[in-house]
């Protein structure tokens, strides 16, 4: 297998969310599990989190885990959330000018992180990096104008062959308890807009599934976001990670707990006879049904243009390493199978 972040059958896999370092620190079950994850059939690399460093306990021991053909995607969320709880004023998208210089300051740290990453690869391996729009949007605390501003700076960095992306999290919305807060996406489509106009850079923007749903309360609002930013001509990157309206196993309704996808049904007519029918560790209340990832794969279209396509997903509570690997596994299958039934329906031939 040659991964590319231009196969729509290839996926970028945040196992960090369902990783054994999530409730402690034990290097054999994480090689185990980063080896098994590494192993799955399309898998094309990581999307690998950054604090402080690339690895929850250990950045060194982790880059020397990683195989000589994966690819990566950093992203920014969990350093980003660690430092709103310190500062409520941080963020790229913050009209205070201490917590925006603070952020500017974060994503000079993962670029740096970026580097180190390549050169342990010994060539260009990240994809891009996902950068947010934080703080929370309560009153005045962010705009626009400041994201755009903190993007056109960024833009004249050296990103080491990453492209910039903003994903978009939940928006602050009225009579609602956000999981995120943050800016509403057609202000941010609109600040990513004016920060390429002004810079000529391609900055683009990635829907990641759960975080667009847990904002409009609705499974439709991933697939309309998605062709929002494609009709923009910004869309970088979809990510699917689940949630529920109910409370699960993996937590609270509405939680950004990256819920798996619900199991294949009977009502799901467009999937083959003879799938693959093991989805035991997936959740039957997730919101992220097989309809709901084909519809939002046909709003994305094709690649590269647009981006990358990733899962992110949690393992049930005490879940064991190979449970954990398992889950991923049932995740990958859920959007392979309705990428490979796009591609199909693409190329089947007209009958008269």
């Amino acid at each position: 297998m040659t991964p590319t972040s231009a196969n729509q059958d290839h996926l970028f896999v945040g196992a960090y969310a369902a990783a054994p370092s999530l409730s402690g620190w034990n290097p054999n079950d994480e090689e185990k599990f980063l080896a098994s994850v590494f192993a799955l059939d399309g898998v094309g690399g990581l999307e690998v989190p950054i604090t402080d460093k690339l690895h929850k306990y250990d950045e060194a021991w982790f880059l020397r885990q990683l195989p000589e053909h994966a690819q990566f995607v950093v992203t920014t969320i969990p350093g980003t959330m660690s430092r709103l709880e310190a500062d409520k004023g941080f963020g790229l998208a913050s009209t205070s000018e201490s917590g925006r210089r603070a952020a500017l300051d974060f994503v000079k740290e993962a670029l740096e992180a970026v580097k180190r990453l390549n050169h342990q690869m010994g060539k260009s391996s990240v994809v891009a990096l996902e950068l947010h729009a934080a703080p929370v949007a309560f009153g005045s605390a962010a705009t626009a104008a400041a994201l755009e501003a903190s993007l056109i700076e960024i833009s004249s960095w050296d990103t080491h062959g990453a492209r910039l992306v903003l994903e978009h999290c939940d928006a602050l919305m009225p009579d609602q308890a956000p999981a995120k807060g943050f800016l509403a996406l057609e202000l941010e489509a609109q600040a990513v807009k004016k920060a390429n106009d002004a810079t000529g850079n391609p900055m683009g923007m990635v829907i990641n599934w759960g975080r667009s749903v847990i904002e409009q309360r609705r499974p439709e609002a991933a697939q309309e976001q998605i062709a929002f930013l494609r009709s923009c001509d910004l869309l970088g990157g979809v990510v699917f990670s689940g949630c529920a309206d109910v409370d699960t196993k993996f937590g609270k309704a509405w939680g950004d707990v990256h819920v798996p996808p619900a199991p294949v049904t009977a009502t799901d007519t467009w999937v083959p006879q003879g799938t693959n029918t093991d989805q035991t560790l997936l959740e039957p209340a997730s919101l992220l049904t097989a309809g709901h990832i084909k519809s939002c794969l046909q709003a994305a279209g094709p690649l590269p243009e647009t981006g990358f396509r990733a899962i992110k997903v949690a393992a049930p509570p005490n879940a064991s390493v190979d449970q954990k690997v398992t889950v991923i596994s049932q995740s990958l299958t859920a959007v392979r199978q309705a990428a490979t039934d796009i591609s199909e329906t693409a190329v089947a031939p007209t009958t008269h």
